[in-house]
């Protein structure tokens, strides 16, 4: 009877040591009355974290930045003014982007769709070659754009599929600081690397 209970005792400590091991941030948004939605961002570490909410067109109509670092969030967010369609509400942290496309009908949210993560890509810039290595977990086509000084100098297809893994050859480009932005329709990462 004894080690029946240990080893149940022992199953339940590996099973909350694990629940508690695995607790990835989350993103949830919840319809309130008066045209309003609780928008709540939980993670087990403390971290400074980017919300905005952003139309289909990707212009940013609500941004915040936390002060300090947080383990949760809680906005309220205010549809009055907001014509019924589609909106991404974003909440960035570290590599990491949590997404959750919302439909707001008659300034209300009718409809919350299921939660997206995206982490962001490797970048590393060495023996004149752009070394990317990028999970595409929402297979969206992946561009790549470099600029100089403001002025865009090239651009790059990466594909759409899951794993993306490019070496881009950069010897031709003068010497000087580039800013490198890798993304989709919903997702940007910004780098930069000095030749």
């Amino acid at each position: 009877m004894k080690t029946r209970d240990f080893v149940l005792t022992a199953l339940g400590l590996l099973l909350a040591v694990t629940v508690s091991a695995t607790k990835i941030p989350t993103l949830n948004v919840v319809p309130l009355k008066e045209q309003r939605a609780l928008m709540a961002f939980e993670s087990e570490k403390p971290t400074a974290v980017e919300v905005s909410l952003k139309n289909q067109k990707g212009e940013t109509l609500y941004y915040k930045k936390s002060k300090a670092a947080v383990e949760e969030l809680k906005l309220i967010l205010n549809f009055k003014n907001l014509v019924d369609g589609v909106y991404d509400v974003s909440v960035e942290l570290d590599n990491c982007k949590l997404n959750r496309q919302i439909k707001l009908t008659g300034h209300k949210v009718s409809e919350v769709g299921d939660a997206s993560r995206t982490y962001g890509p490797y970048c590393k810039f060495e023996d004149n070659l752009l070394k990317i290595s990028y999970l595409n977990t929402t297979q969206n086509n992946v561009l790549l754009n470099l600029y100089h000084q403001g002025k865009h100098v090239a651009g790059k297809k990466l594909g759409k599929e899951m794993c993306i893994q490019k070496a881009i050859d950069l010897s031709k480009l003068e010497k000087g600081e580039y800013s490198v932005v890798i993304g989709d329709k919903l997702n940007k990462f910004y780098f930069v690397i000095n030749k």
